[in-house]
């Protein structure tokens, strides 16, 4: 398997790159993001890839980032989920926002994408939230980093109470989307607990 290509950008475009190693030209799929991220032409460029083989074809995907190329594969395990449509959902959504999505079950952000239907997305979410719900220290950040000091608090105050810090934290911050960032803390929590004793 091709795990990653170090060599010359000899050509880009929205979806496709043709990266030199050694002589050979290797061509990948890529993301919108990878795409904007990527080197210009004539540059050295550093791609994590994913080969996908089959009976009547060989595909290459490529990504600047590994944690785009970690959720690319998680997303490809789901049932009707294919290489495809995982990289056209990592071109509609950068994958970050998408980790965030899944974890706070945003099926509206993630049916936006091309392809990606309300039901598809529920089964998104359905399928990876407990994967996601761990958070990655990326996503992690990215939903601290959208907090107050009172909103951290709440975070710890559901912790004490029992939630894991990664339920903690995807539950404040789908309470802030919904309510917006000017709510207290025990509010939060309040709301936190109602919405634990529905499951």
């Amino acid at each position: 398997m091709i795990e990653m290509l170090i060599g010359e950008v000899l050509y880009k475009e929205p979806g496709k790159v043709v990266i030199n190693c050694g002589g050979v030209g290797y061509s990948a799929f890529i993301s919108s993001f990878t795409y904007s991220s990527i080197a210009e032409t004539g540059k050295i460029q550093k791609l994590f890839t994913f080969m996908k083989v089959r009976e009547d074809d060989i595909s290459l995907y490529g990504f600047v980032d590994k944690k785009e190329k970690d959720l690319f594969l998680t997303l490809s395990s789901i049932s009707g989920i294919g290489s495809k449509t995982a990289i056209q959902l990592l071109s509609d959504i950068k994958y970050d926002r998408l980790y965030s999505a899944i974890a706070t079950a945003d099926v509206t952000l993630i049916s936006q994408a091309r392809g990606i239907g309300k039901k598809t997305a529920q089964k998104i979410v359905f399928e990876l939230k407990d994967k996601i719900g761990k958070l990655d220290d990326l996503t992690a950040m990215e939903m601290i980093s959208g907090l107050t000091a009172d909103n951290s608090e709440a975070v710890t105050a559901l912790v004490r109470l029992g939630y894991k810090n990664s339920d903690a934290n995807s539950a404040v911050a789908k309470i802030l989307k919904e309510k917006g960032k000017n709510i207290s803390t025990q509010e939060i929590v309040k709301l936190a607990l109602q919405e634990r004793m529905k499951k």
